[in-house]
């Protein structure tokens, strides 16, 4: 067992004090603004207390820490359009898909960075994967909306493992449990699939229907599910439903790799897999 005494020196030690000790939680980024660290610093930091077994983190926007009670183990392009009465159809398709398109980026960006660091990973890429024009990949649903690419090795299991998570992106006027079927379809080939759902705040008390009835139904078939508030801002994203790891069919993971990713993105993967 891990001597608590030894792994709180320095900023370790910083870090830890700033935890209530009655084990409430933190925000990463509340934590961070405290303690007044880079991002870099704070999550070397945080993961170093995390792997000793001292801090736990969790759920919540931006994602959140608290101390491990000593005796505790350490927790280790088919848009669908709700069109209200009244409504042009056309016009609310069109406003739905621009909606949808303009949160790409910015969702995009933030899992390759914040979202990243956070969930501890080392992404090859992060693509927006959803604007592919007529290329052929795969049939219906068959694009996620965006898909990142890791590939990762392990202190005491051999080889290389490859990890494809896939995220299936749904504007506020467009949340329907159709969002988890699509992002089943996108699993088949990937090793973790999401659902995103912008809920800006404003909004959320209206939506609220909407995101439990995605929740409830992801939750039955292994789909991760977030609400999103600001796309640009990792502190307005919470990861209500956890997603469920599976092992793809090797054939239809390395189809999924061949129509799906760009010429740089599978020259990486084919690097780090040698």
């Amino acid at each position: 067992m891990v001597d608590r005494a030894d792994q709180l020196r320095g900023d370790n030690q910083t870090l830890f004090d700033q935890l209530p000790e009655d084990g409430r939680t933190l925000s990463n980024i509340a934590l961070q603004r405290k303690l007044g660290w880079s991002t870099n610093r704070y999550f070397a930091v945080r993961d170093a207390l995390v792997d000793a077994g001292m801090v736990t983190r969790g759920r919540g926007r931006g994602g959140t820490v608290r101390r491990t009670a000593p005796d505790s183990p350490v927790d280790r392009r088919t848009v669908s359009v709700v069109i209200e009465d009244g409504a042009d159809p056309s016009a609310t398709v069109e406003a739905t898909i621009k909606n949808e398109l303009a949160l790409y980026e910015p969702m995009r960006s933030v899992i390759a960075g914040d979202w990243a660091k956070d969930h501890r990973t080392d992404p090859l890429a992060v693509e927006i994967t959803a604007l592919q024009g007529r290329r052929s990949t795969g049939g219906t649903w068959s694009r996620p909306d965006i898909t990142s690419v890791e590939v990762r090795t392990f202190a005491y299991v051999p080889g290389k493992h490859l990890e494809v998570v896939t995220f299936e992106v749904k504007a506020a006027n467009a949340i329907t449990v159709q969002a988890v079927y699509e992002a089943l379809a996108h699993r088949r080939a990937a090793t973790r699939s999401y659902v995103l759902l912008h809920v800006p705040t404003a909004e959320a008390e209206v939506l609220q229907v909407g995101v439990s009835d995605v929740a409830l139904v992801a939750r039955s078939h292994g789909v991760g599910v977030v609400t999103v508030g600001d796309p640009n801002n990792y502190e307005t994203w919470e990861e209500i439903e956890e997603p469920r790891r599976v092992e793809p069919d090797p054939e239809r993971l390395d189809a999924f790799i061949a129509t799906q990713l760009s010429d740089k993105t599978r020259n990486l993967v084919s690097k780090r897999l040698r």
